[in-house]
């Protein structure tokens, strides 16, 4: 519920659900993964509204909990939080943050981790990375994560959200749209999101 209330940009519920699922994963010990998980969704609610020191602080959480391991109670629905993937929700969140510069480096860095096993990930990531490409100036760079999410998403990924995300890439890359192969790319995601 934390991840949709991101997605629907209703940071302060992300963060409330997140604190109360918190309050009780303490009660049944959670495994790593599991605390891991609901610290990087705080984080998130936090970076929606602009929160820096408590979204910080979340990020730091994450991070220590991530870094403790892999425990043998780990449920399976945690086995998506893998590098690539904290990596990539930390530039998520630094990109809310208006952090362009550390989230478009973050977000690169996860692209480069990431697995085909987790493409839909690798979707979203490579969407928001074009989108802090975009804020920092580096239209190239915009380009190249565009192609290679619209690739995905022919080879037969599908998400709402990775499509949704292009359609922020297509509003950030319109005012661009004389610079070299931003018009045909902008086509090709129309073509796509219609």
């Amino acid at each position: 519920m934390a991840r949709q209330a991101v997605d629907l940009n209703k940071g302060r519920e992300a963060v409330r659900f997140a604190r109360l699922t918190q309050t009780r994963s303490d009660m049944w010990s959670a495994s790593t993964r599991v605390t891991a998980l609901l610290a990087i969704r705080e984080a998130q609610g936090h970076a929606r509204v602009g929160d820096v020191f408590n979204c910080e602080a979340s990020i730091k959480r994450a991070w220590k909990e991530w870094e403790r391991g892999a425990d043998g109670r780990d449920p399976d629905w945690t086995t998506f939080l893998n590098l690539a993937e904290l990596t990539c929700l930390e530039g998520m969140c630094r990109l809310d943050l208006g952090q362009t510069k550390r989230a478009q480096r973050l977000l690169a860095e996860s692209e480069k981790l990431q697995d085909v096993a987790h493409s839909r990930n690798r979707g979203m990531c490579l969407g928001r990375l074009s989108v802090a490409a975009i804020s920092t100036g580096d239209i190239g760079h915009s380009i190249d994560a565009t192609t290679k999410a619209i690739e995905l998403t022919k080879t037969g990924m599908s998400s709402a959200r990775a499509i949704e995300q292009l359609k922020i890439v297509h509003d950030g890359l319109a005012p661009h749209h004389r610079a070299r192969g931003v018009g045909d790319l902008l086509e090709e995601i129309r073509a796509l999101v219609a």
